[in-house]
């Protein structure tokens, strides 16, 4: 009777040592915004969130039991929207990448909430664009906010800029043939999550 005691303990003990182990973590990320997101975790394959919708990311971690204590990991993330940027409060910038700790056997969810415009070029030409300038224009200035460079037939690119009733945006596209393009106008003010789109067909 006693051994038997000892017996049912001990499998009690190792049930509960077996039910107390964890290993791995998940993100969830939810893209709030009215256009696509990109992540990608670590080395892992990048993926891409479409506006509304969410995808889970499992994280690979050492197993969690009550002799190795809390498991944790630090990961590095790089995390884009087309319309939201990681806003870095410390550093007061917008960055692309910042770092997670992921704890076994935890779930993490992320919500992506737009809090950027963004000026975007389709190239559906059967020609290469050199380079396409992004232009901030207000009434009493106007500076150029970036440059796109090499966008192939078929090819599309994106830059997040700011948002406001302050200033439009126009888009000057040269070809290798140093043939010059205008597209945009004072009707291009963006307010925040939506998108300039010029899609470049000069035939």
């Amino acid at each position: 009777m006693k051994e038997r005691v000892c017996l049912i303990l001990g499998l009690a003990a190792i049930l509960l040592m077996l039910s107390a182990c964890e290993s791995g973590g998940k993100l969830q990320v939810f893209n709030r915004c009215s256009y696509p997101a990109y992540i990608k975790v670590e080395n892992m394959e990048q993926k891409t969130i479409p506006a509304g919708e969410s995808v889970s990311i499992n994280i690979d971690t050492d197993t969690q039991n009550i002799f190795t204590g809390e498991v944790k990991k630090k990961l590095p993330i790089w995390l884009v929207g087309e319309t939201f940027s990681i806003f870095d409060e410390y550093q007061n910038a917008y960055l692309d990448s910042t770092w997670i700790e992921v704890k076994a056997g935890k779930t993490y969810s992320i919500y992506l909430n737009p809090n950027r415009a963004s000026v975007k070029v389709i190239n559906n030409s059967d020609q290469i664009i050199s380079w396409a300038e992004i232009w901030q224009h207000s009434p009493l200035t106007y500076y150029q906010v970036g440059v796109m460079y090499n966008i192939l037939p078929g090819e599309s690119r994106f830059l997040r800029v700011d948002y406001g009733n302050k200033y439009y945006y126009q888009v000057e596209i040269y070809l290798p043939d140093e043939s010059h393009y205008t597209f945009g106008d004072s009707e291009n003010i963006l307010a925040v999550d939506e998108q300039y789109v010029v899609n470049f067909n000069p035939n």
